[in-house]
């Protein structure tokens, strides 16, 4: 089978209760994503546009078809069945947190399934499925562990020091600090929490008692605008590490990064090492896109990648990713390990770093 075979369908023809009719060319892959009168509708066309951007990159002869869904588990169920049909091999998606926690709990399904986002809780996937995912909270456990134990650890300091962690009002923010709390207690070290108030009395507080006592690192799961008001606070011997919320990446932030000197955090090679061999074979977006749509664009090509690794049969492998370095075993119970890279923000640019120190 050559070429390129892209089909959008809409979610009422997906659910029909017939068999689609059988076209010249059978898809390969059959991607399954948000329609355009989902509130998802832009994250889908970015990993779509990732997606389609490696496989015009491999050069590789197959079919792929995509279809739109309003992400329910009733539509993503009658996209698999009509994939089975049409004689697919296997199926990327669906892409939202609900959606993929769904289908998780519907147990095997007909097809192989590369899922883009994470089911919540620690569950054993199906053995139909993979997940494949860029949540900051497992972006928060990488970065314990790499300090603890892994190649962040000599920079650190003896270990009987305690982690402090900095989290910030929001969801988001509160799910990455509840993240790093329990790899810190997992990993048998103390931790202590501070809610951040940008009060300036709150702020002060926040200052004396920092400096009271030495830490083995302070962990902020705040993002950037919040990162870049306490940046003063804190103490400038202080190993300071966060996730990607602090990256912005663009134009706008270049005023804000200068405020974040110092801190380290991890991000994906997509945005940190533009010059990396893995990263340069694929194109960037024909139009510019935010950071959070870049590293969906990212999560496109990856998932590409995992998916033609999988059809050639490959069960445990590892790649160069362009979200990172992925770990896909058996033993992981379907999720997909990522392993971002390192980079400290250093007079107003993030420079890419193998070491904290």
């Amino acid at each position: 089978m050559l070429g390129l075979i892209a089909v959008t369908l809409s979610a009422a023809a997906q659910q029909t209760a017939n068999p689609p009719a059988l076209v010249e060319t059978l898809p390969a892959i059959v991607l399954v994503l948000p329609g355009e009168a989902t509130p998802f509708a832009r994250a889908a066309e970015a990993v779509r546009s990732g997606f389609f951007a490696a496989h015009a990159a491999a050069g590789a002869p197959m079919a792929i078809e995509s279809r739109d869904t309003d992400e329910t588990p009733a539509a993503v169920m009658a996209a698999i069945e009509a994939a089975a049909w049409r004689g697919a091999r296997m199926i990327v998606g669906p892409l939202t947190r609900d959606a993929v926690d769904a289908l998780a709990r519907a147990g095997e399904t007909r097809l192989p399934v590369l899922a883009l986002n994470v089911p919540a809780g620690d569950a054993p996937l199906p053995s139909s499925m993979l997940a494949l995912g860029l949540r900051v909270e497992d972006e928060a456990r990488s970065v314990v562990r790499a300090l603890v134990r892994g190649p962040l650890a000599t920079g650190a300091t003896s270990g009987s020091e305690p982690f402090a962690v900095i989290i910030g009002s929001g969801g988001l923010e509160r799910r990455t600090g509840a993240a790093f709390v329990d790899e810190v207690r997992e990993q048998g070290r103390r931790v202590e929490t501070i809610e951040l108030s940008l009060k300036q009395v709150r702020l002060t507080e926040l200052a004396k008692k920092l400096e009271a006592q030495p830490w083995q690192a302070i962990l902020l799961a705040l993002d950037a605008g919040e990162a870049a008001t306490v940046r003063p606070w804190l103490p400038a011997e202080a190993i300071v590490v966060a996730t990607s919320r602090i990256h912005l990446s663009d134009e706008s932030a270049i005023g804000l990064a200068q405020d974040l000197e110092g801190i380290a955090f991890v991000d994906m090679p997509w945005l940190l090492e533009p010059d990396h061999p893995a990263v340069m074979v694929y194109p960037r977006p024909a139009t510019p896109y935010s950071a959070e749509l870049e590293r969906l664009y990212a999560l496109g090509i990856d998932a590409y990648r995992i998916a033609a690794e999988r059809l050639r049969g490959t069960r445990r492998f590892e790649l160069d990713g362009v979200t990172g370095r992925l770990r896909i075993d058996p033993a992981l119970a379907g999720r997909i390990e990522r392993s971002p890279s390192l980079a400290v923000f250093v007079n107003g640019k993030a420079e890419r770093r193998d070491v904290l120190r």
